[in-house]
């Protein structure tokens, strides 16, 4: 019994694991937090592996330990009082089937206020459903639909004139 659950929990790691530390550290902004915030996740979900009933997708149970592990990071006192590196961009492992893109582009989205960051990070670089972000987060589903929106709005009006030659 303990072998199987060794095993389980082994292939969740893997499975999961680069995406989880991608998500960390883009809503850390700091490499070494977001590898402390997936290993918390991980235990967190090592301790609550026998409970978990399979309501919600793997992806989305290990996604919302990781986000509410990344905040209750943030509401740290040390941690608003850090520097966000200027790095950070060079240090986000890339995806296996991702596409290059622009560096300003996550980096406009990293500076949208957290309500909007967290629904934009998981719906374009984690590609999870409005439905899904809107369990993760504990929220409405027409307020994630909005808070998309709005972020699209502001990364519409950051951005106007970006990607122009001339």
């Amino acid at each position: 019994m303990e072998n199987d659950r060794q095993e389980r929990f082994t292939r969740l790691v893997e499975a999961h694991g680069d995406r989880l530390y991608r998500l960390c550290l883009l809503l850390l902004s700091d490499p070494h937090l977001a590898e402390d915030a997936v290993q918390d996740t991980m235990l967190k979900a090592w301790r609550r592996l026998d409970d978990f009933e399979a309501r919600a997708s793997e992806k989305t149970w290990l996604t919302t330990i990781a986000v509410n592990v990344c905040r209750d990071y943030r509401r740290l006192c040390w941690y608003r009082r850090r520097l966000d590196g200027g790095e950070l961009l060079e240090q986000i492992p890339a995806p296996p089937d991702a596409e290059p893109q622009d560096d300003e582009i996550l980096r406009q989205v990293l500076a949208l206020a957290p309500k909007y960051r967290e629904p934009v990070l998981l719906y374009y670089w984690q590609q999870l459903t409005i439905p899904e972000i809107a369990a993760l987060l504990h929220e409405k589903e027409n307020t994630v639909s909005t808070r998309l929106r709005r972020a699209r709005a502001q990364l519409k009006q950051t951005l106007k004139g970006w990607d122009d030659d001339g």
